[in-house]
């Protein structure tokens, strides 16, 4: 018998990310639990198993498990792509899996109680205070002084996320911040300048084991907008082993023993310092797209597992080749859509792999803020980091998503 057969996973979230690890974990004979609030997720329809509930929701979630663990014996639980550690961890301790604890999970997501960790540990991060109130916010902007982010202490995405550098924004930021929690809490904190990573590890038995580094590239100040990712890094092997002693700290301090865990990561001055972590794999395309592409590793499948309980295997998480991958937003002009000019074309263009249409003809494209509301984006690669990057400007210049706005601006 093989080890997957009559096991079953729970996957919490079916959205696009998801649905890439329930495709790995169906491709390898595991039966798989899906859950969402969402009854159109992409995710339920390759599950076997469908449960509509929030994954924000962490009782309603372990109730759920329970449920159905009396009828489907539950093997393993985990989510990637997306802040639900907490309700994979409360599934996990409701029905002993592996996994990190409720405490653990906590501080991988609470960015205030997660500085605190790093504080505590001397783990290189920004000096941060954590606010309720505008008053508040404005004392700890004496204390910390210009410019800060502010950010809500428990969302992702850089949704309510905004750069501060003059007193007058203080309190917009703020509100947009508090706004984006669902606790009523904002994290204000030093603005680090530097280059930005993103670090994706697995953690078994304690040890730590890197995937892969992305470049971040971030645009569209005072906001936070990923237009995209490039893995590789050019950082050099000297950078990269002190990035990942940094998120070895990280790991340690908020107590990550088995699982994964995703940090992004900023090259300052003074050396780098983790912005978040988290305690699964990424998501933004890096860890189901861009990190196979690049390495040939199956991290998706090590991460399954892992929280089966199986043991690691090295070879899934060894690299075979060392192409660069990049992923790239298209985001238009705000306004109606009208047209989507050259994919066929675009399909053509030696090195890509892949595109994601989130909007259509007819729907509206909203101003960007954060890493919500793309048009759309789209993966390639490439032997060489030059032939890769070439090949997503081409893909950039040739898909044209025409607004109502563009048309009135030629006029």
């Amino acid at each position: 018998m093989r080890k997957y057969d009559n096991k079953l996973i729970m996957v919490i979230g079916a959205g696009l990310f998801q649905s890439v690890a329930i495709k790995q974990a169906k491709e390898l004979g595991l039966k798989v639990l899906a859950t969402d609030f969402d009854p159109q997720a992409c995710g339920f329809k390759l599950a076997d198993y469908q449960g509509i509930v929030s994954t924000r929701d962490i009782e309603a979630t372990t109730s759920f498990a329970v449920k159905f663990n009396k009828k489907h014996k539950i093997d393993g639980v985990l989510t990637i792509g997306t802040d639900v550690s907490c309700a994979v961890a409360g599934v996990a301790e409701a029905l002993g899996l592996v996994g990190v604890s409720p405490e653990t999970a906590v501080k991988a997501t609470n960015k205030a109680r997660m500085r605190e960790c790093f504080w505590k540990n001397a783990v290189p991060a920004p000096k941060w205070r954590e606010v309720f109130s505008l008053e508040q916010a404005e004392k700890a902007v004496r204390e910390l002084g210009l410019p800060v982010v502010c950010k809500p202490v428990d969302n992702m995405g850089a949704r309510g996320v905004r750069k501060v550098e003059k007193i007058d924004d203080l309190k917009f930021a703020f509100e947009n911040s508090l706004r984006n929690s669902c606790v009523d809490a904002v994290v204000v904190e030093e603005y680090m300048h530097g280059a930005e990573l993103s670090i994706d590890t697995l953690v078994y038995k304690g040890e730590v084991h890197l995937l892969t580094i992305a470049d971040r590239h971030i645009e569209r100040e005072p906001y936070f907008v990923e237009v995209g990712h490039t893995v590789p890094s050019m950082i050099s092997e000297d950078v990269k082993q002190q990035v990942f002693e940094v998120m070895k700290q990280g790991i340690k301090a908020v107590g990550i023993e088995n699982g994964a865990s995703k940090a992004d990561m900023k090259l300052t001055e003074d050396g780098p310092k983790i912005g978040e972590i988290t305690a699964r794999l990424s998501g933004g395309y890096h860890s189901q797209f861009t990190d196979p592409l690049s390495t040939g590793m199956n991290s998706i499948k090590a991460a399954i597992d892992i929280a089966l309980g199986f043991e690691l295997d090295l070879s899934d998480i060894t690299p075979v080749r060392n192409y660069t991958a990049c992923e790239r937003a298209i985001i238009p002009v705000p306004g109606r859509i009208i047209d989507i000019k050259g994919l066929d074309e675009a399909k053509k263009i030696p090195g890509f792999e892949k595109i994601f249409l989130h909007l259509n003809i007819g729907d509206s494209v909203e101003p960007v803020i954060s890493n919500m509301g793309k048009a759309a984006n789209f993966i390639c690669t490439g032997k060489t980091r030059k032939q890769a990057v070439s090949c997503a400007d081409k893909i950039l210049d040739t898909i044209k998503i025409v607004t109502e706005a563009n048309c009135s601006a030629v006029v």
